[in-house]
């Protein structure tokens, strides 16, 4: 028993893994902190509108943020330098250059702007802060990066940071399909013929379908059976067939929702966790593939 323990914590996996996770993550958080900077001052400054910094660490818990840091005259500026910062090291952090600090400074700006305005933020952002904090953890920069590159890193590591970030993604699914199970609207279907006509969140126009007996209750199935899914999804990832198939259909799903819903980068964002979840020599192929097509990128190993 104990050896099944130690293997599923500590045995060597190849550093591919970590690598398309921090390309993922270290991108994504580079230009959502660019979308940011229009609203810098307005939202997380000391002279926006939500300027009392001391209620907001009363109402947070007594959170702290480099946005708190009391600069006077100079607080939106500030506030564009912290975010300037998160933007640099969220991009070093993609091209894998002191990737386990440059993890560190992006997850300490994202814990900061949650904390400065924690009413502008979602949970697209809160995956994109967690996740920050798992690759500061992790040994991403060994392999696909100026690290990698510069030094000679090891290119096999330990698993147990992965193992943090798959039972984070298996929460994420976990709960979202438990709270599911709580509401009225996912509970008889008719969810999906709201957000099909909502005029916000809907791509396209829905009324011209929902009226029909067969869409609605196409439409009902399939919120239950997203219901089980997600409830189920922790389980299905233990049998390696349901896993494959559990991935396929969250990659529809994901896909399903960027094709059909404003949810910002949300969709994007959780089909960028999938690498986490697929088989670690998958990332040895694709680097074998890539390589025909683009010899010189065998030198950054």
């Amino acid at each position: 028993m104990q050896g099944v323990w130690e293997n599923y914590w500590y045995k060597s996996i190849d550093a591919r893994q970590y690598a398309a996770l921090r390309i993922a993550f270290g991108g994504l958080s580079a230009i959502y902190l660019l979308g940011l900077l229009p609203y810098v001052e307005t939202q997380f400054s000391g002279s926006g509108w939500l300027s009392d910094i001391q209620q907001i660490t009363i109402q947070n818990g007594g959170s702290w943020s480099l946005f708190f840091i009391q600069t006077g005259g100079h607080a939106a500026m500030m506030a564009y330098a912290v975010v300037t910062v998160g933007i640099v090291s969220a991009f070093l952090l993609m091209l894998g250059w002191h990737s386990q600090v440059t993890a560190c400074i992006t997850w300490l700006v994202w814990v900061s702007l949650w904390n400065r305005n924690p009413l502008l933020l979602d949970g697209d952002d809160a995956v994109l802060k967690v996740m920050c904090f798992y690759l500061m953890l992790s040994p991403c920069g060994n392999c696909w990066s100026v690290d990698g590159w510069s030094n000679k890193k090891p290119q096999h590591v330990a698993v147990w940071p992965l193992r943090l970030i798959q039972f984070q993604v298996a929460l994420i699914y976990f709960v979202s399909g438990w709270v599911k199970f709580y509401s009225d609207e996912w509970l008889d279907g008719s969810i999906m013929q709201y957000v099909l006509i909502h005029p916000h969140y809907s791509r396209w126009d829905g009324w011209a379908i929902i009226d029909k007996p067969l869409i609605t209750g196409i439409l009902a199935g399939l919120a239950e059976f997203i219901r089980w899914w997600e409830l189920l999804f922790p389980l299905l990832l233990i049998n390696a067939y349901t896993r494959k198939l559990s991935i396929l259909i969250g990659i529809l799903f994901h896909v399903g929702l960027l094709l059909t819903m404003n949810l910002r980068w949300f969709a994007v964002i959780m089909l960028s966790l999938y690498p986490a979840l697929m088989s670690n020599s998958c990332f040895l192929r694709v680097e074998e593939k890539l390589l025909k097509y683009f010899p010189l990128a065998g030198k950054a190993q």
